[in-house]
């Protein structure tokens, strides 16, 4: 496996239902992680507008709006964000985000810029396919950290591509997901997921090489339901029993569903304004020197 930059960690945020669990690290909540568009009208000071995406279910069935991020000092800043304040994708898709700049100063400042997204572009751009690695950074809630957030790295691969929808099995929707295979557990909801060239490539050549791209954010782990037997192991039992075990497969919404979600109306009109704002300010600096 390689060694993943530490951005990749840095960019990762956790959530919870309210501060003071945030502050003790309590409670499942979930995963996210910050994602940044760069201004233009800014490009020479390398501007972004920064927000915190998650998935949609953490923050309406789960009820944990509350983001804790890692500070330079080793330990943590809690930003205490309502439920109000997250916007959700208008068609329904299990992805949700909130502004967040400007960021505290004690904050470590790493995110994805959208540059880096796994675009329906750079799918086809990369040939990104199944067999292609993925690794996916979250909260391992086992051992998330108390005082700092202490990510931690799962593996796998694509197994399928997001060309037919995956029914969301809470809300009905037709899911846009990757499948991916990589075990998984509670708590990383909203994690995002990386795809990257493997050293080893059977079977094809790419023409460019596939850089570390944001893939998509973790949704769902679809389980595998086992019939409970008798000691046997073959008779089932009387009852019917079945257990729920972990089919090893996770979903993950595709990154060009961020991108939609940004552009959304909320999003982009508050970007608008503020571009609107900032050329405003260097035309009439411009007429002053003048």
């Amino acid at each position: 496996m390689p060694r993943i930059t530490d951005d990749a960690l840095d960019c990762v945020i956790y959530l919870y239902p309210s501060v003071s669990e945030a502050e003790k690290g309590e409670s499942v909540g979930g995963t996210g992680f910050l994602v940044g568009i760069s201004s233009d009208a800014q490009k020479d000071t390398e501007m972004c507008y920064v927000y915190a995406v998650t998935n949609s279910h953490v923050i309406r069935e789960g009820k944990s709006p509350v983001i804790r991020l890692k500070s330079k000092d080793g330990g943590h800043q809690i930003l205490d964000i309502p439920i109000d304040g997250w916007v959700h994708h208008p068609q329904g898709d299990d992805v949700a985000a909130c502004f967040v700049s400007p960021l505290p100063a004690n904050i470590i400042r790493k995110w994805i810029n959208k540059d880096m997204w796994a675009t329906r572009e750079l799918v086809e751009r990369y040939d990104i396919g199944p067999g292609d690695d993925v690794c996916m950074v979250g909260r391992f809630v086992n051992h998330e950290g108390k005082q700092k957030n202490i990510p931690s790295i799962r593996f796998g691969n694509i197994s399928m591509m997001p060309w037919e929808p995956f029914i969301h099995p809470t809300r009905g929707i037709r899911q846009e997901s990757y499948m991916i295979e990589c075990r998984l557990l509670p708590g990383y909801s909203g994690s995002p997921v990386f795809v990257y060239q493997s050293p080893l490539m059977l079977g094809i050549s790419r023409k460019e090489k596939l850089p570390f791209l944001l893939l998509g954010l973790d949704w769902c782990h679809p389980s595998d339901t086992q019939r409970v037997c008798e000691k046997d192991g073959k008779t089932p039992t009387p009852a019917g029993w079945v257990v729920n075990s972990n089919s090893g497969m996770a979903g993950v919404v595709p990154a060009w569903k961020i991108e939609e979600l940004l552009d959304e109306g909320t999003f982009k009109a508050k970007r608008d304004a503020e571009e609107d704002k900032i050329i405003g300010m260097k035309k009439s600096d411009s007429i002053t020197l003048d």
